[in-house]
């Protein structure tokens, strides 16, 4: 859904343009910490588009039932506690239900409707009732502040890592990300959707989950449940 460089014979890229290193080296920013917060001890977990599991492995820790899908792959042999399948997000159906489904790294911003709603098919597929899809997205009050020009820079354990924005026109926000590490550079392409908060419970509802987030232009986080 992205691409990307790097040196030669220092990271892999996998078949949608992503470097497995930069997925493999960036730090939680919080995402754990949040994510553990919704969930009740011992849940069984579906993270749909997973990486390299630095999300799922670290939920596994601690002490959550965790399965991680992902197309890649390469992003998978670095998984270590969660369970790891191979397979794309809009066509995995594993035949069993999850206390919590979690679909992260903004993939509802993705600019393509039918794939969106794929996704959340997926997503509703494998919740068991009573249970609780996690989204991550960015709100569109976000995405129109970060205009042409706009860059964040984080620095952590050696590394920086900074996000540059190129265009923000026609509701499409283009940018890249670019991680400086031990010498070495990679850099990865971002196209995101302004996608409206009536869009997504349109979109949810449609896939037959409800919106459960009061007030989801002033959150990072949506939390739905299956109807």
């Amino acid at each position: 859904m992205s691409s990307s460089t790097t040196v030669p014979g220092v990271s892999v890229v996998t078949q949608d343009g992503s470097a497995v290193e930069i997925y493999r080296r960036m730090p939680s920013l919080g995402e754990i910490e949040h994510i553990q917060s919704l969930l009740t001890p011992n849940s069984s977990v579906l993270e749909l588009g997973a990486g390299t599991g630095r999300i799922a492995d670290a939920l596994a820790a601690l002490g959550h039932r965790v399965t991680a899908v992902d197309d890649s792959p390469e992003m998978l042999a670095h998984i270590r506690r969660a369970r790891a399948i191979q397979a794309r997000i809009e066509d995995a159906r594993l035949g069993e239900k999850f206390d919590a489904v979690l679909l992260v790294s903004n993939l509802i911003n993705y600019p393509d409707a039918q794939l969106r709603r794929s996704m959340l098919a997926t997503v509703a597929h494998h919740l068991r009732p009573g249970g609780q899809a996690i989204i991550e997205w960015v709100p569109p009050s976000m995405l129109a502040s970060r205009q042409e020009g706009w860059t964040k820079t984080l620095t952590f354990d050696g590394a920086e890592a900074a996000l540059t924005i190129h265009s923000n026109a026609g509701g499409i926000v283009t940018g890249e990300f670019t991680l400086t590490a031990d010498g070495r550079r990679w850099h990865q392409s971002l196209v995101l959707q302004r996608v409206s908060p009536a869009t997504v419970r349109d979109e949810l509802t449609a896939a037959g989950l409800t919106l459960t987030t009061a007030a989801p232009n002033s959150t990072r986080w949506l939390l739905a449940k299956r109807r």
